[in-house]
C-alpha cells in the first residue's frame, strides 16, 4: 500500500506524460539500440501500471458522474469507428492499421488510471515532473538533431521525439514553470522559475514549430483571465503583449543564436497566411464530412489533400470519423471540460498545473495533433471531468474564510 500511494503521488503522471518519455528516448541514441525497444517498453509499463491502478480503484470505477459517462460514450463510439475502419472497410489504398486501434485503447486505459485523486496533484508529483522535464530539455538543447529535409532551421529532440513533440514539451515546461512561479515558492524560486520558462521558450525555438507559440499564448491568457477578475486579467494580458511586442528584437537575436527558423515561419504565417497546407486539408476534410455526415467516413483522410494523414484538428477529425453520432457528444464534452477548467482555476484547485497541461493538449488539437494517439488529451480530459466541482468550490470558500480570519 505504501508503494501504491507513493507511486501515484510522485511518478504516475511523469511516466505517462512527456518528461520520463523524453529522458528514456535519449538512451537508444546514446547506446546504439533500436528506439522501438524503449518506446514499446514505456507503453508496456504504462499499460501494466494503468491496469494496476484501475484494479486498486475498482470499487469506485463504475460509479461515474455524467461527465465521465459522456467521456465513456465518446471514446466507445470513436473506438468502434476505428475498429470498423481497420477491419471491415475495404479501401483500395493502404489506409488504417490495427496499431492505431491498439494505441487508442491504451490512451483510454491511461485515462481511466487518472480518475482524479489528490495524489496526482501533490507537490511531489509537480516537482518530479518539473525536474525530469527540465533535465530532458536541457539534454535536448545540447544533443538535438536537425530535422530531415525539407525542414530547415528545425530540430528534433532525438531520433524518437520529433520537432512537433519537442516544441510541445518546451511549451509544457514554460506553462508549469509559470504556474509554479505563482503557486509553489521555495528558496531561489524567483530565479529558477524564470530560467525554466526561458528553457521552455528556447526549446520551442529549437523545435522551430509554430503551434507551441500559439498554444502557450492561449493557455497563459486562459489562466490569467480565470485566475484574476476579468478587468484585471485583461489589463495583465494587455501589458504582457506590450512587453512581448517590445521584446521582438531580443527574441529574433536569440532565435538566430540557436539557429532557429521559428521567427521566419511566424512572420510567414502573419504576412502571407502560410499554414503549411492546413487550409487545403481542412477544405478536403469538410468535403468528406459533407459526403457522410451521420456516421462519418474514415478515421484517416482517404483521398485528396492530406491523403493517409489526419485532419490536424480534433473537431474536424471526430466528425470525419464518427459523423454527428460522435461529433456532437464530443463538442459537448469539450465545452464542458473547458468550462470546468475555468471554474477549477478560479477556485485555485490543487490540480491547476495539470489543468493547464490539459488546456495545452486541447489547444494543440486545433493545429497539430490527432485523436487516436492523443494520450495527453484523453487522459487529462478524463481527469478534469472526474473532479468534483462542488467539493472544489466548498474548499475554496473554506480556504478564503480561513485567510480572512
Amino acid at each position: 500500500m505504501e508503494f501504491y500511494q507513493s507511486y501515484k503521488a510522485k511518478y504516475h503522471f511523469s511516466l505517462n506524460f512527456y518528461s520520463l518519455f523524453l529522458l528514456i528516448t535519449f538512451i537508444p541514441d546514446f547506446i546504439g539500440l533500436p528506439a522501438s525497444l524503449f518506446t514499446n517498453g514505456i507503453w508496456l509499463i504504462r499499460a501494466v501500471m494503468g491496469f494496476w491502478l484501475i484494479h486498486k480503484f475498482k470499487k469506485k470505477i463504475f460509479i461515474l458522474n455524467w461527465g465521465e459517462k459522456l467521456f465513456l460514450f465518446v471514446t466507445f463510439v470513436y473506438f468502434l469507428n476505428i475498429a470498423i475502419d481497420v477491419f471491415l472497410q475495404n479501401y483500395p489504398i493502404d489506409l488504417g492499421s490495427p496499431i492505431d486501434l491498439i494505441g487508442f485503447f491504451l490512451c483510454v486505459l491511461v485515462a481511466f488510471s487518472f480518475r482524479y485523486e489528490d495524489s496526482f496533484s501533490t507537490k511531489s508529483s509537480y516537482y518530479f515532473f518539473l525536474f525530469t522535464l527540465a533535465l530532458g530539455l536541457l539534454i535536448a538543447f545540447f544533443v538535438a538533431i536537425p530535422s530531415p529535409p525539407p525542414l530547415i532551421g528545425r530540430f528534433d529532440a532525438n531520433s524518437t521525439v520529433n520537432t512537433i513533440n519537442y516544441g510541445k514539451m518546451g511549451c509544457s515546461m514554460a506553462i508549469v514553470a509559470i504556474y509554479g512561479y505563482k503557486n509553489y515558492k521555495f528558496k531561489f524560486s524567483l530565479l529558477i522559475y524564470p530560467l525554466l520558462v526561458l528553457l521552455g521558450i528556447v526549446s520551442i525555438m529549437r523545435s522551430g514549430s509554430r503551434s507551441p507559440v500559439v498554444v502557450l499564448l492561449l493557455v497563459v491568457v486562459f489562466y490569467v483571465l480565470s485566475d484574476y477578475s476579468f478587468l484585471k486579467g485583461l489589463f495583465i494580458v494587455f501589458c504582457s503583449f506590450l512587453i512581448l511586442w517590445f521584446s521582438i528584437g531580443v527574441i529574433i537575436q536569440l532565435s538566430e543564436m540557436i539557429e532557429s527558423d521559428i521567427v521566419t515561419r511566424l512572420l510567414a504565417s502573419i504576412e502571407s497566411g502560410d499554414s503549411s497546407g492546413r487550409d487545403g486539408i481542412y477544405l478536403n476534410v469538410l468535403g468528406k464530412i459533407k459526403d457522410s455526415p451521420i456516421f462519418g467516413s474514415f478515421y484517416l483522410i482517404s483521398s485528396g489533400i492530406g491523403k493517409g494523414s489526419y485532419p490536424h484538428n480534433y473537431f474536424l477529425e471526430v466528425f470525419m470519423t464518427t459523423g454527428l453520432i460522435g461529433g456532437i457528444p464530443f463538442i459537448v464534452m469539450a465545452l464542458l471540460s473547458l468550462i470546468k477548467c475555468f471554474q477549477l482555476l478560479r477556485y485555485k484547485h490543487a490540480a491547476g498545473w495539470i489543468i493547464l497541461l490539459f488546456l495545452q493538449s486541447f489547444f494543440y488539437g486545433m493545429f497539430s495533433s490527432n485523436l487516436f494517439s492523443a494520450e495527453d488529451f484523453w487522459g487529462l480530459c478524463f481527469l478534469v471531468l472526474s473532479i468534483d466541482l462542488i467539493t472544489a468550490r466548498n474548499n475554496f470558500k473554506v480556504n478564503n474564510k480561513v485567510k480572512i480570519i
